[in-house]
C-alpha cells in the first residue's frame, strides 16, 4: 500500500511539472503558450505494462485461433468429458447405502448376540423346569410306591389273616362241635327217645361228621340261628360259636 501511495505522489508531482510551460524549463527560448492538446502525458512504467498486456489480450481474443480439446485438457489438467462430471446425487446415494449397510450389519451382529443369550437363558429355564418336574415326579412316585407297598402289605396281611381265620374258624368250629357232640351224646344215652336239635343246618351237617356222634339219636329242626342247641327240660346245651367267631373277626381287623 505504501508503494502505491508513493507512486501516486510521484505521478502527481510529475503531472504538475509537465503542466508548466516548457519555456520555464528552457532558458534559451522565450516563453510561449502550449495548449493541453499538444501535451502528451507519458504513463508510469507499471501502467504501461498493464496497458500493453491488455492490448495483447484483446488481440488474442479477437483472433480466430482455436485450440483443440486435448490441448486444453493438457493445459488445464481437467477432464471436460461427461465421465469427469461429479454426480452429487449418486455420491449421496452411495454414502446413504453404505451407512445403511453398516448399520444393518451392526444390528445383525447385535441381534445374533442377543438371540444367543436368549437361547441360553431359555435352555437354562427349560432345564430347570425339567429338573423340577423330574424331582416332583420322583417324589410322587416314591410316595405312591411307599403308600402302595404299605397298602399292599396291609392287604396281604388282611388276606393272610382271612386265610388263617378260615383255618382258625374251622378249628374253633371243629373243637366246638366236638365238645358239643360229646355233651349231647351223654344226654342222649340217658333217655330212650330221640332228642331234638335245632339251629344252623350247615353246622348240623358238620356235626354229623364228628366222632362219637350218632345222628339217628337226634331229631334236627333247622332255624336261622348261627348256633346249634339241644333242649332237654330246663337244660340247654349250645355250641356258642358266635362269640368265638366275633372275637376272631375283631382280631383280624
Amino acid at each position: 500500500m505504501e508503494v502505491v501511495n508513493g507512486m501516486e505522489q510521484i505521478g502527481e508531482k510529475f503531472e504538475k511539472q509537465v503542466s508548466l510551460p516548457l519555456s520555464s524549463f528552457l532558458t534559451d527560448f522565450s516563453s510561449r503558450y502550449i495548449s493541453p492538446e499538444d501535451i502528451e502525458i507519458l504513463p508510469f512504467d507499471n501502467e504501461s505494462k498493464i496497458i500493453h498486456n491488455n492490448e495483447k489480450q484483446e488481440d488474442f481474443s479477437s483472433s480466430n485461433i482455436e485450440f483443440s480439446k486435448e490441448y486444453m485438457e493438457e493445459i488445464l489438467s481437467f477432464d471436460l468429458s461427461s465421465e469427469g462430471v461429479v454426480d452429487v446425487e449418486a455420491v449421496r446415494k452411495e454414502a446413504v447405502d453404505q451407512a445403511v449397510q453398516e448399520v444393518t450389519e451392526k444390528l445383525q451382529k447385535q441381534f445374533e448376540v442377543e438371540k444367543k443369550c436368549m437361547e441360553e437363558e431359555h435352555a437354562k429355564a427349560i432345564e430347570a423346569v425339567k429338573q423340577g418336574f423330574i424331582e416332583t415326579l420322583g417324589a410322587n412316585v416314591q410316595h405312591q410306591l411307599t403308600k402302595g407297598f404299605t397298602d399292599l402289605r396291609q392287604e396281604i396281611s388282611q388276606e393272610i389273616a382271612q386265610i388263617l381265620s378260615i383255618f382258625i374258624g374251622e378249628k374253633i368250629t371243629e373243637d366246638a362241635l366236638q365238645e358239643f357232640a360229646t355233651k349231647v351224646l351223654d344226654q342222649a344215652l340217658a333217655v330212650e327217645k330221640p332228642l331234638v336239635l335245632e339251629g344252623n343246618e350247615a353246622l348240623f351237617e358238620q356235626l354229623k361228621k364228628q366222632r362219637d356222634f350218632d345222628a339217628a339219636q337226634f331229631e334236627f329242626r333247622p332255624t336261622k340261628s348261627t348256633e346249634i342247641r339241644l333242649h332237654r327240660g330246663e337244660v340247654v346245651i349250645a355250641t356258642q360259636l358266635t362269640p368265638l367267631l366275633m372275637a376272631l373277626k375283631e382280631l383280624i381287623q
